[in-house]
């Protein structure tokens, strides 16, 4: 699968993006998978920026981040499209009518809430220079990007119009500064006020599905309806089902924090 992917991209892209119209008849705008770089406090990380072959700066776009699993670590700026809703953005991408943010995160063995500063700037940053709509900014991740989604949305909970998490875990897996070493319920407290979805395989071996149900529960208990979808019998790698589940994106553009849209969003 990865193979293929990573195929397909390689046909898409060519010197930091596909070309195309902006759908007004205007110039020439860069769509596709974009790739750049920022550097913050000595440190640099690595980034693409998918933007729909439809895009149309007039208008309001949904925005998605997405935090990939440790497995896709690295500094060779790609390797984070190989799995998860990337996939789903070169075969399904009709779907998915979003500006999406795929970071990657440098060290296989830190957790995504230690780069922090670095996502907060990318998402300011490409929030100026794309037409982005605030009320729908969506944050999701699988396995170590699911345990992000949970931590990044519980400390940014105003940000977010929703948050998934296929196959996360909620507590850190390690004592390292900067991580969150704290309980599901702490968690749940945050993001209670925002629509859930989370996904996970029954016969997860890496990250038990424990973790989600704990999640799940403690969600409930502090006064939020997540939905949850729990897949018998599949592993670890439940995100091709989760983001290939025709049903999400969907559910994710009819989320929207504030009022209602106005006639100029998308």
């Amino acid at each position: 699968m990865i193979g293929k992917t990573t195929a397909a991209l390689a046909s898409l892209v060519v010197t930091g993006g596909l070309s195309g119209w902006a759908a007004t008849g205007g110039p020439q705008v860069s769509t596709g998978f974009l790739f750049s770089s920022l550097k913050l406090d000595g440190r640099e990380i690595k980034y693409t920026v998918y933007v729909p072959r439809a895009y149309d700066p007039s208008r309001a776009w949904p925005l998605i981040l997405f935090l990939h699993g440790s497995g896709e670590s690295g500094t060779d700026g790609s390797r984070q499209l190989a799995q998860g809703l990337p996939h789903e953005l070169v075969w399904n991408s009709d779907l998915w009518p979003f500006i999406v943010i795929i970071p990657q995160k440098p060290s296989q063995d830190a957790e995504w809430e230690q780069y922090e500063p670095e996502l907060m700037t990318i998402l300011a940053q490409v929030r100026q220079e794309y037409s982005v709509d605030p009320a729908r900014l969506v944050l999701t991740g699988l396995s170590q990007g699911g345990h992000g989604a949970w931590v990044l949305g519980a400390r940014h909970p105003e940000l977010w119009a929703a948050v998934v998490s296929v196959c996360g875990y909620g507590p850190a897996r390690q004592n390292q500064p900067g991580v969150f070493n704290g309980t599901h319920a702490e968690l749940a407290g945050k993001i209670k006020a925002l629509p859930v979805w989370a996904f996970h395989g029954e016969a997860d071996d890496v990250v038990p599905v424990e973790e989600t149900r704990a999640m799940v529960e403690a969600l409930k208990a502090a006064g939020s309806k997540p939905r949850a979808t729990f897949y018998p019998g599949v592993g670890h790698g439940c995100w091709e089902r989760a983001y290939g589940d025709t049903e999400l994106p969907g559910w994710l553009l009819a989320q929207r924090k504030g009022p209602p849209p106005s006639s100029g969003a998308h």
